[in-house]
């Protein structure tokens, strides 16, 4: 809280929440940026299909200037390191230690007359599990580590390639699960049920076995699967066991009108969706990611990250407002009702797989333009005051809490999307109340007391539990 000369005083309200599942923990993460962005397939270059990516800030935020003689590129987010994701100002994820990124492919409609729409997508839940006959023994993810699981040139299912051991086909490592409100389908490899109430799950699990020397191979040779991909053993030449990765993303179908009869694909030209693919760029905080396997990985905690004390430390609730989805880098259009798919693709039904010419630009093609960069928010990293700091000649006296139902602050309020402590301090003095907070990042309340059953909760509301002011991100709320 903040007092000023005349006494005034500026409350800070703050809020937590949790997950549940069962023995790993589930981490929620919105999106960062939508865009022909693959720093791991195409590094240093324009991605031939459309991404929604997740976590760390940096990942489509970098902006390093490369001297090329005569002609000077930039270079934003198509060449992140592990070491700028780990210097990530945020992350679109819940759990701030963790500034990796994750990403998988657009999902469009394409209308009967020949538009493609994009389908509402706000992001994914990503697993990590403790899989493995030598789960045990699982290994973080080493610093430099990437990855990517799934073929994007799949257009049938292929029940000939098995994992170790003649385990398992490893196409089974893409699956859909129809989510509606009438009928339970079946999970299915492929995108053949899309008349979802509730949406469609796109899910797909990763390589959980490392080779122990390379950090990436551009065949990804350097994982390999498990012998039941989700489970068992390791072969012989990826003897170190990883954490057991699993993306969920789901898409919002039920609300595209598909009474044309149009179809749905994903970005990359495939309507089946067997070539469905995820990609993982390790960013990681070392210190946080080993204790957490060692201690969480293997134990029944409903997968609830607050019952991790390691991940619990940086846990939000708040992860996707106070790390938003960034403007596209790449200049085109993405989103919306659009002449064709982003980028030189071929819409490819199969069953024959595509080429990688059906989803590459050709010699002479001109790429698009990436846009010019601008550090937006957040420009730093936002920071609590301490209890009894000073400013605007407020003095800050720490956090509230609220009764179910009620205010704390209950005199007068307003809304602005540009929100700061500031502005609500000025308010409730036009008000003459004593008392201000801001709440939600642009809600303003005031009081010159406590509501009934509302109480002070001094320092509690910490930085990485709480929202940044709408109008000034190095602010929190």
């Amino acid at each position: 809280m903040y007092r000023t000369a005349l006494g005034k005083l500026a409350i800070v309200f703050a809020a937590l929440s949790g997950n549940g599942v069962d023995a790993f923990w589930r981490m929620n993460c919105g999106v960062i940026q939508t865009g022909r962005i693959d720093p791991i397939v195409t590094p240093g270059g324009i991605s031939s299909h459309v991404h929604k990516i997740a976590g760390g800030y940096s990942n489509v935020a970098r902006h390093n200037v490369l001297d090329t003689g005569s002609d000077r590129t930039a270079d934003i987010g198509l060449n992140s390191s592990y070491e700028d994701m780990t210097n990530s100002k945020c992350t679109s994820c819940e759990i701030g230690a963790d500034k990796s990124a994750y990403w998988t492919p657009q999902l469009y409609y394409r209308h009967a007359n020949g538009k493609f729409q994009d389908v509402p997508n706000s992001g994914m839940t990503v697993y990590y599990l403790g899989r493995g006959d030598n789960r045990d023994s699982i290994q973080p993810f080493p610093a430099g580590f990437r990855m990517l699981s799934g073929n994007a040139l799949a257009r049938s299912y292929d029940n000939t390639t098995m994992t170790y051991n003649n385990g398992r086909p490893v196409a089974d490592r893409v699956s859909f699960n129809c989510l509606d409100s009438t009928t339970q389908y079946p999970e299915t490899p492929n995108m053949i049920h899309t008349k979802c109430s509730n949406g469609l799950r796109a899910q797909i699990q990763f390589q959980s076995c490392w080779n122990g020397v390379d950090l990436y191979k551009t065949d990804n040779s350097h994982v390999a699967y498990m012998s039941t991909i989700d489970n068992g053993v390791c072969p012989p030449s990826h003897p170190v066991q990883l954490v057991h990765l699993f993306f969920e993303v789901l898409y919002g179908v039920a609300q595209i009108d598909t009474t044309d009869g149009g179809q749905f694909m994903f970005a990359y030209g495939d309507p089946t969706g067997f070539g469905f693919h995820g990609d993982f760029l390790n960013g990681w905080d070392p210190e946080v990611l080993a204790p957490a396997l060692k201690q969480c990985a293997n134990v029944d905690n409903a997968g609830q990250i607050s019952a991790c004390a390691p991940l619990a430390a940086s846990d939000s609730s708040q992860y996707s407002y106070n790390c938003a989805e960034r403007p596209s880098l790449i200049n085109e259009p993405v989103v919306g009702m659009l002449d064709k798919l982003p980028g030189c693709i071929n819409i490819t039904p199969g069953p024959s797989d595509a080429s990688v010419s059906d989803i590459t630009c050709g010699p002479g093609t001109t790429s698009p333009s990436v846009n010019p960069f601008t550090l937006s928010t957040p420009s730093q990293a936002a920071v609590m005051p301490q209890v009894n700091a000073r400013t605007n000649s407020w003095t800050y006296m720490g956090c509230a809490n609220e009764p179910s139902g009620q205010r704390a602050l209950a005199a007068f309020s307003y809304t602005n999307s540009g929100m700061t402590t500031a502005m609500c301090q000025t308010y409730c003095a036009s008000k003459s109340q004593s008392l201000a907070g801001v709440e939600y990042g642009s809600e303003c309340y005031c009081g010159n007391a406590l509501s009934s059953g509302s109480s002070l909760g001094g320092a509690n509301c910490t930085t990485l539990n709480s929202m940044v002011c709408a109008g000034n991100s190095t602010k929190f709320w």
